[in-house]
């Protein structure tokens, strides 16, 4: 499963790709430094990385998208 979080503060984008980076999961800064993407997780592995994501910078998640099967 591929995860991309779309970011507008460019000063966030290096941080959030560290964080990622020190969880050794495989990432990518990607669209001119305004998306970070994670690669080969399982949809149990994303959503643990994605709630903790959240809960360690103070976000919450705008939507949920459905994914294929």
């Amino acid at each position: 499963m591929t995860v991309s979080i779309s970011i507008k503060n460019p000063d966030r984008v290096y941080r959030f790709r560290n964080y990622f980076a020190n969880k050794g999961v495989n990432c990518m800064i990607c669209n001119d430094e305004s998306e970070v993407t994670l690669f080969d997780l399982s949809a149990s592995e994303a959503e643990f990385l994605l709630n903790a994501f959240t809960k360690h910078f103070h976000l919450s998640r705008v939507a949920q998208l459905a994914h294929a099967s």
